[in-house]
């Protein structure tokens, strides 16, 4: 059993991959496998040649951990965010690996489905808890870690999510949080890329 008490919220490192992936894919395997369906021992390798892990936001992703076991991750975007490292595989590397056909066809998800952040804005763009810590409101404490990332830091006045509508229990964790809604969005392109018909954006206006 886990000591809420006991946990820690840091930034990611290079030795976090793997575990970072484990957590990613826990919240978020069923639009992973949509994107291309790949044997789960190739699977850290597909997240991070494409980009989709994004693990060379330093600034930004941050780590919920108790006793050195990763239980949560978030990823915050804004504008001017800084990056370390190369970003993912290049074109020719991508289809070298996976073919012509799958790389563009993956690329092309990845862009539909993308939310880049727009000014004034800290946007949530990932945030996930490993299964066997859910209920514990580690998903709280890193929601609060980017409230208060985005008081801290000028020309932020608000943050911002989007939540698929059939995440239910997660969209009333925001709305009790402060978020409200701001648009409803369906999209067929959506489904057909990641699975996902319909989806909020949410934001929370900082005080």
């Amino acid at each position: 059993m886990y000591n809420i008490n006991d946990l820690k919220i840091r930034c990611i490192n290079s030795k976090d991959n793997e575990d970072i992936a484990k957590v990613f894919l826990e919240g978020f395997d069923n639009k992973v496998k949509n994107i291309l369906y790949l044997p789960e021992e190739r699977t850290y390798d597909f997240l991070v040649d494409f980009g989709i892990l994004k693990n060379y936001y330093k600034e930004g992703y941050f780590i919920a951990e108790i006793d050195g076991e990763i239980l949560g991750l978030m990823l915050v975007r804004w504008i001017g965010q800084k990056m370390e490292g190369n970003k993912n595989l290049g074109f020719v590397q991508l289809v070298k690996k996976y073919g012509l056909v799958a790389t563009i066809k993956v690329l092309f998800k990845i862009n539909l489905v993308n939310n880049n952040p727009k000014k004034g804005e800290l946007f949530i763009e990932h945030i996930a808890v490993s299964e066997k810590a859910r209920g514990l409101g580690i998903g709280s404490i890193l929601l609060e870690k980017a409230f208060n990332m985005a008081e801290s830091m000028q020309d932020i006045d608000k943050v911002s999510l989007a939540v698929i509508d059939e995440n239910h229990r997660a969209h009333k964790l925001y709305k009790r949080l402060g978020f409200i809604d701001v648009k409803n969005i369906t999209t067929r392109l959506g489904k057909w890329a990641v699975g996902v018909y319909k989806y909020t954006k949410m934001e929370r206006k900082l005080i």
